[in-house]
C-alpha cells in the first residue's frame, strides 16, 4: 500500500512540473538567443530558489519562515524596485528588427 503512494507522488509531483510557466518560457528564450551556458545559468537560479522554497515548507525551518515574514516589506520593496528597473530597461530598449521573409504559400508547400 505505502509503495502505491510512493507511485501517485511521483506521478503528482511529475505533473506539477510539466507546465511551462514564466520561468520556463525565459530558460527557453535565453537559451536560444544566448546559448545553452545562459538558459543552463537561469535553470539553475529556478532551482536553487524552488529547492530553498521547498526545504523551508519540507521541513519546517520556521526560523527561515519567521526571517521572511519579519523582513517581508523590505523583500517587497527590493523585488519591486527591481521588477521597476527591468520594465524601465525593457521599455527604453530599442526593438530588434528581424528580417522576415514572407514566402507565399500555405504551411504544406
Amino acid at each position: 500500500m505505502e509503495f502505491i503512494f510512493f507511485l501517485k507522488g511521483i506521478a503528482i509531483g511529475f505533473a506539477m512540473a510539466v507546465p511551462v510557466g514564466p520561468i520556463g518560457i525565459l530558460c527557453i528564450r535565453k537559451t536560444l538567443t544566448e546559448g545553452r551556458l545562459h538558459g543552463f545559468v537561469i535553470g539553475l537560479g529556478a532551482a536553487t530558489a524552488d529547492l530553498f522554497y521547498g526545504s523551508v515548507a519540507a521541513f519546517g525551518l520556521t526560523f527561515i519562515s519567521d526571517i521572511l515574514i519579519s523582513q517581508k516589506i523590505w523583500i517587497r520593496l527590493v523585488g519591486g524596485a527591481l521588477l521597476l528597473f527591468l520594465g524601465i530597461k525593457i521599455f527604453r530598449a530599442l526593438p530588434t528588427d528581424p528580417k522576415i521573409q514572407i514566402k507565399n504559400g500555405g504551411i504544406l508547400k
